[in-house]
């Protein structure tokens, strides 16, 4: 039971610091964000790794391969796709749509963990994939105004595809006896040196110079709540359940989104956008319970 609490309060922690990425990412870069995010993370989990002494520094070289290439597709370059739906359509949309995560890490999962997919996902793939459908603001002619607009509504669907390729990377690495806590901490110092060099070559590192004190805390606060206290969560999670329990589980984010995106944001909720979040859901927990 406690594997699937921490599951659900890790999708709490992302959803709520969603809403807090929003706010930054309105008027700053996506990939300045994602730099400082991580950084902050970063540091506060040395913190916990040091105070609890958890596990060796040491990484064998096979290892390092799978930390980085989770770190790549899941901080990199998923989150960043997440970051760009936030900024163009929203916390509510992006927070559903990124969150059918489940349905590409039950594959996965299926095929390189051995895990067993049960005959559910015939009736929550169509729910999913609907539910994304009636999320995506097809009828708003402002974002279909040129390609880098479609491509905004394209981001959410690859996040979900990057996220599910690096958690079932993170459940093979833990399945071999990786300390959950010593996995969450290498895997964000890793993506630092991309994260790092993209914000370079893409000149938003001048970004920094004009962060206010109040940018520095909502993105700090952020990434500690997202990748620090949810991230160990969630790997808490991975480390006690099924990849295809535990990821699941944490996707019902949206429905703690799109409440939070209404009260501080003030984004506009629909009734399409409730009845998509809503099969999203359904969909997440017919894959989870049955």
């Amino acid at each position: 039971m406690i594997g699937e609490v921490l599951a659900l309060f890790a999708s709490f922690c992302w959803a709520l610091a969603a809403v807090l990425y929003k706010k930054v990412l309105e008027h700053k870069g996506y990939f300045i964000v994602n730099l400082l995010r991580v950084a902050f993370a970063s540091i506060f989990l040395a913190f916990v790794f040091l105070f609890i002494n958890a596990y060796s520094l040491f990484l064998a070289s096979k290892e390092l391969f799978f930390f980085i290439f989770a770190a790549v597709n899941g901080i990199v370059i998923g989150d960043t796709l997440y970051f760009i739906g936030l900024k163009r359509i929203g916390v509510s949309r992006t927070q559903s749509i990124s969150s059918s995560y489940p349905l590409y890490s039950m594959l996965l999962a299926a095929i390189f963990l051995n895990e067993k997919l049960n005959f559910t996902i015939i009736l929550a793939t169509p729910l999913i994939v609907f539910g994304i459908i009636l999320v995506i603001p097809i009828e708003e002619k402002t974002y279909l105004v040129d390609r880098f607009s479609m491509f905004s509504l394209v981001a959410p669907v690859l996040t979900a595809f990057f996220w599910s390729i690096s958690l079932i990377t993170f459940k093979f690495i833990l399945i071999n006896g990786c300390n959950p806590i010593f996995a969450v901490f290498i895997n964000r110092v890793i993506s630092l040196p991309f994260l790092f060099f993209i914000a370079a070559s893409t000149k938003e590192l001048t970004q920094i110079r004009n962060l206010s004190k109040l940018d520095l805390f909502l993105v700090a606060i952020a990434g500690i709540i997202s990748l620090g206290i949810g991230g160990i969560s969630l790997f808490l999670s991975l480390s006690s359940l099924n990849a295809s329990k535990a990821i699941p589980l944490s996707s019902i984010s949206p429905f703690f989104a799109f409440i939070l995106a209404f009260i501080y944001n003030k984004e506009k909720l629909n009734a399409k956008i409730v009845a998509g979040t809503t099969f999203i859901i359904i969909g997440v927990i017919l894959l989870t319970l049955f």
